[in-house]
């Protein structure tokens, strides 16, 4: 699809739940805008915003929250723009991470920062109905995370992605913020293997789409089917409230051939580059 530069990203597509026809530009739209929303940073995230670029910034952390999302400038300015970026990101000791894909501008941004050092990883925009039937293995159970058992789910999590234990306080705080918000939008899940948590994945609802976020299971339990119990739990939770599509970014080398198996469609490929700090 030929895109025209600087074209308008239409952000009322995840604000609006309207019922209409799930063309391809629309589910691009969604998958694309999923994980760009006010209720997915943390309290000392500066969000920077302005047509045609979206970027955060987040002291607290070396993960989350600290990357250009969005980045449309013109050609002339690419270079003055990724030193100024690189500056900003070491000034707080952090890595520099940049999504590039169809909606980036100018169309070689990911080759400046290749010859910069970048090193990037393919990433593949996906999604599906949330009507997808899929099985599940009859050992593996749902269920959804609550306040009453967040202590033990921050556990799973924060060990399955290797967070760091000074980094909890500030994850409870991230989690309980979003469990308490009205209306709620983040919603959180953990699968159970003989009454241990042994996977996590979590959700955004984005108007009449959700965006899949953080499915990872520990390494003792690969191979027994929990991540397709996770897919099919949140599907199911999605449908069960009308909410017709599910969209993901996903990364090639892992988790996209996977969702592609279980009846994912691509709809879009695009890169994450990352500079140390």
């Amino acid at each position: 699809m030929d895109e025209p530069a600087f074209a308008p990203l239409d952000r009322s597509l995840q604000t609006r739940p309207v019922m209409v026809e799930w063309t391809l530009e629309r589910k691009r739209n969604a998958c694309l805008w999923g994980p760009i929303s006010p209720e997915l940073v943390r309290a000392d995230t500066q969000v920077i915003e302005r047509p045609g670029w979206y970027q955060t910034i987040t002291p607290s952390t070396s993960g989350t929250c600290n990357e250009v999302v969005l980045s449309q400038v013109e050609d002339r300015d690419a270079e003055r723009v990724i030193d100024e970026t690189i500056a900003t990101y070491r000034a707080h000791g952090l890595p520099t991470k940049w999504c590039v894909g169809y909606w980036t501008r100018p169309e070689d941004f990911g080759e400046r920062l290749a010859r910069r050092g970048f090193e990037s990883w393919a990433v593949r925009g996906m999604g599906c109905s949330t009507s997808l039937e899929l099985s599940a293995a009859w050992d593996i159970a749902v269920r959804q995370v609550n306040e009453q058992g967040l202590e033990r789910h921050l556990a799973v999590v924060m060990q399955g992605w290797g967070v760091p234990p000074t980094e909890l306080d500030v994850w409870r705080g991230t989690y309980l913020a979003r469990l308490r918000a009205q209306p709620c939008v983040n919603y959180y899940f953990e699968a159970l293997l003989q009454d241990e948590v042994v996977g996590t994945a979590s959700l955004i609802l984005r108007g009449d789409s959700a965006y899949l976020m953080g499915a990872q299971v520990l390494e003792t339990a690969r191979g027994r089917g929990v991540y397709r119990a996770l897919i099919r739990a949140r599907l199911e939770f999605l449908c069960a409230r009308g909410i017709e599509y599910a969209t993901t970014q996903a990364r090639e080398a892992t988790s996209a051939p996977r969702l592609q198996h279980l009846g994912f469609e691509t709809l879009f490929e695009s890169k994450c580059y990352l500079l140390g700090a």
